[in-house]
């Protein structure tokens, strides 16, 4: 069986760092690579790191690398990159948890299918209750449109590097790496997919995404910093966009889809309790909508004069995009 590189960054979890550790150290495949990074928080989530390695059967096979200062969870996954041994990386944040049989159901699919991506389905879990599943149904792509497309839709592709098995010559060789401080995840998924060769997602629930308060992203509750973060996001993924070998039709048929995420992601801002009208202002910039693409297309047309538009104008155009996005999902099922 090939080594699995399981990867866990650690950063002030100490009271959830543990469950997270042994979910991993009870895995059923049995040739894994453990490595644990300590990004240097403030609380003693690796005294309780050492004390589990410690006491379990599997501890000589957990590297420990310590970084000299908090260096952000973006960097952190990065040296996980360059400091994997094995063909393929899974990554696991110290919050959460996997099922024991999680590496060795990725394993098979990847190893039979031989793909360059596999993902889990998972729970969302906020106070010991699933609120929501995540994929549950078998979903495959080899043509290139089919697989970045992936990326606009929750039930195919959930953004991020976790529940994921990645094969590490794939990473390496297209130089993925993670280039944001926070909301890291988005623009590594969407690099990740603009080059896969294919990608599939099994029905099957391998992953437990549990929601904190404490946590970057508040659990699901945005703060303001995650409001900021999406400014530079937007902009590399479309820099990324136009550098990339991706013919007109489908490059517009993305743009027309990022347009849709970043209206989606100013109703979420709109709804924090802070001040976000320069934030949204960002999102919605003409700036990122300037450009050749856009005159040969009459819903890019629409949204660059969108962008034009003054604040209030833009808030009432976001509610109602939203409030018509609901409506069809509703009718939908």
């Amino acid at each position: 069986m090939d080594l699995i590189t399981l990867a866990i960054p650690v950063y002030n979890v100490e009271e959830c760092v543990e469950r997270a550790l042994l979910s991993a150290l009870n895995q059923t495949y049995p040739n894994i690579d453990y490595l644990i990074v300590d990004d240097r928080g403030p609380d003693k989530s690796m005294d309780v790191v050492r004390k589990t390695i410690a006491s379990h059967p599997r501890g000589k096979q957990v590297r420990v690398i310590e970084n000299p200062e908090n260096l952000g969870t973006g960097i952190v996954r990065n040296v996980i990159i360059e400091q994997t041994r094995g063909k393929y990386l899974f990554f696991l944040d110290s919050d959460d948890e996997i099922t024991l049989d999680c590496i060795q159901k990725l394993y098979d699919e990847i190893k039979r299918t031989n793909e360059d991506v596999v993902s889990g389905s998972h729970n969302e879990i906020r106070d010991g209750e699933i609120i929501r599943r995540q994929g549950g149904k078998q979903f495959s792509a080899t043509d290139r449109e089919g697989i970045i497309m992936s990326f606009f839709d929750i039930k195919k592709f959930f953004a991020g590097p976790v529940n994921k098995l990645f094969n590490v010559a794939f990473l390496r060789e297209n130089n993925i790496r993670f280039i944001h401080l926070f909301s890291e995840d988005i623009y590594f998924s969407f690099a990740v997919l603009m080059n896969a060769r294919s990608y599939r997602l099994i029905p099957d629930v391998t992953y437990s995404y549990i929601m904190r308060s404490t946590s970057f992203g508040g659990g699901g509750q945005w703060k303001e910093h995650v409001c900021k973060s999406w400014v530079p996001v937007f902009i590399d993924i479309l820099q990324y966009l136009q550098q990339s070998q991706t013919n007109t039709a489908l490059r517009i048929k993305i743009k027309k889809k990022l347009f849709g995420s970043r209206l989606n992601i100013a109703y979420s801002a709109l709804k924090s309790p802070y001040k976000v009208q320069h934030y949204i202002n960002d999102y919605l910039s003409p700036a990122l909508l300037k450009d050749k693409d856009t005159l040969k297309s009459p819903v890019l047309l629409l949204a660059y004069i969108f962008s034009l538009m003054p604040f209030f104008i833009k808030k009432q155009g976001v509610k109602l995009f939203s409030t018509i996005k609901n409506f069809y999902k509703k009718n939908k099922r």
